[in-house]
């Protein structure tokens, strides 16, 4: 089963897939499955000079990840549905990242609008966005609509699942339950 799992930034997507890895379960991230590709085209040295690259060989990189992503077979691909721009909200998959994935199954991370802020606001790891409470329901609201929308381009089906603050755990079970079959695999 592939499997495309996405979130905003500060929903706990990494933490809930840090679980899934304890699991057994095999995620691979897409941005990093993108940089990779770059680095060995030599396209860009990190993620901030591979935002900034032509838009004709970004799509040539995306195109050339998800072509990597879909050899693996049985797999967990860590992404994003939406990505908010000052221009808009961009989509994470477009059709010809769909056609070559062929994903079985979306699942959007979500959280209560708060419980992100907080998250971002006391997160000293990472240099996230200082978005209003009103920003981040957008957010949630416009990834949710991508997932909806990549799930009808695909047929698949979408799975919308709550990370509460300290339910990690439970968050990770309901994946587990509706990705894992009864022969163990993912």
């Amino acid at each position: 089963m592939k499997v495309i799992i996405g979130g905003i930034p500060g929903v706990g997507k990494t933490t809930v897939l840090d679980e899934l890895l304890k699991e057994g379960f095999r995620v691979e991230n897409y941005g990093d499955a993108m940089l990779k590709e770059a680095i060995a085209r030599d396209y860009a040295k990190n993620r901030d000079e591979l935002r900034k690259l032509p838009v004709e060989r970004q799509k040539e990189i995306q195109r050339i990840a998800a072509e990597k992503l879909a050899q693996l077979g049985e797999v967990i691909i860590d992404t994003h549905f939406s990505i908010s721009t000052k221009g808009g909200y961009l989509p994470g998959l477009p059709l010809k990242v769909l056609d070559v994935l062929l994903p079985d199954l979306f699942i959007s991370i979500e959280a209560d609008p708060l419980e992100i802020f907080e998250r971002r606001k006391n997160d000293p790891r990472r240099n996230r966005d200082r978005d209003s409470l009103e920003r981040i329901r957008a957010h949630l609201e416009a990834n949710r609509n991508y997932g909806i929308t990549y799930s009808a381009m695909t047929g698949s089906p979408l799975l919308v699942v709550m990370n509460e603050n300290g339910k990690v755990k439970e968050a990770s079970a309901k994946i587990i339950s509706v990705i894992k079959p009864i022969d163990g695999g993912v």
